[in-house]
């Protein structure tokens, strides 16, 4: 009897923890919404430190840490998820993404490519890669990944502005121009100014934009 009283008092004692933990968790969560980010740090190290496996309290810690710009300490902290939940294509997104806030252009390509074999059909990875290929000024493979995210999200006008960069860069001027046109016109701003500098012709469609003036 003494050992069945022992397992619901330890089930209970548990269950109470969790959920403080949880609540202390939600305040953190509020305090980054509220861009109170070093306060929100002390929480999350507070949870990782109490309770190094819940991998929730450590990935709130690492998108903290990435707020307040400690890109090295929230690399670490992705890596350490990484080694916990290999298969989270999220993870090895983030953990790209801060180094090349790092300026490690070529250190992220690795891990943007394993974020998109584990999770193709999220735009959003190769249009990180494709930009950083841009950046590298390898403007094919930079196509080849913004043509992978419209695939996935036809509206994506940053996809759809990036690609008509590279395209312009590899002498694709008509081309170029009518990914401007229809990136302006699916709500991207920065467009217009690179339709009025660069293309000799402008779309039909974006002649009417108030953003566009003829030449």
């Amino acid at each position: 009897m003494k050992s069945v009283w022992l397992i619901l008092f330890l089930f209970f004692a548990n269950t109470l923890v969790a959920q403080i933990d949880e609540d202390i968790n939600n305040k953190g969560i509020a305090l980054m919404e509220q861009g109170k980010y070093q306060e929100a740090k002390a929480i999350f190290e507070r949870l990782v430190k109490a309770d190094p496996e819940t991998t929730l309290y450590r990935f709130n810690l690492a998108v903290t840490l990435t707020n307040l710009k400690m890109y090295t300490e929230s690399l670490y902290q992705y890596r350490v998820l990484l080694f916990q939940m290999p298969d989270e294509a999220e993870y090895y997104f983030q953990a790209g993404d801060q180094l090349e806030k790092l300026d490690s252009l070529a250190k992220a390509l690795p891990y943007y490519s394993d974020a998109i074999k584990l999770d193709p059909e999220n735009f959003h990875y190769p249009f990180q890669r494709g930009t950083n290929y841009l950046k590298q000024e390898k403007f094919e493979l930079a196509i080849n990944d913004f043509n992978l995210a419209l695939k996935n999200n036809p509206e994506h006008d940053n996809s759809l502005h990036n690609r008509a960069i590279a395209l312009y860069k590899i002498g694709k001027m008509e081309q170029a121009c009518i990914d401007w046109c229809q990136a302006l016109l699916k709500g991207n701003p920065k467009s217009a100014s690179h339709l009025q500098r660069n293309c000799k012709t402008i779309p039909s469609d974006c002649l009417l934009s108030k953003s566009v003036q003829k030449k």
